[in-house]
């Protein structure tokens, strides 16, 4: 899940393809189609706290490039988990790293 989200596959409306167009960029159709992320219901809280948190990566400085990303601020975890109420904190948390592991993998690849 982690890896769709980071890699931009969600999926939702976008005007990239018009932005493509207008610039004239020819982009592999592989590269434009959504793809579907099957969630199994135990693993719903985990996405919920990780899509709430998607402004919430911490970053440290790199010398001559780009930050780079070491995951998300624990403390905004806990205050989303607190705010949508959810019941297993330690296995959403679990749950939320595997999430942000490949997310990480995604963004570490850019």
């Amino acid at each position: 899940m982690g890896r769709a989200w980071a890699s931009g596959a969600g999926g939702g409306k976008s005007d990239f393809r018009s932005d493509l167009d207008k610039l004239g960029i020819t982009v592999a159709e592989k590269y434009l189609a959504p793809r579907e992320v099957e969630v199994w219901p135990q693993h719903a809280d985990a996405l919920e706290v990780f899509l709430q948190c998607a402004g919430q990566w911490l970053y440290l400085p790199s010398f001559g490039g780009a930050p780079v990303a070491q995951g998300l601020d624990r403390a905004a975890v806990a205050s989303v988990m607190q705010m949508l109420g959810v019941e297993d904190t330690r296995q959403t948390l679990k749950r939320l790293q595997h999430i942000e592991a490949g997310a990480l993998e995604v963004m570490r690849q850019r």
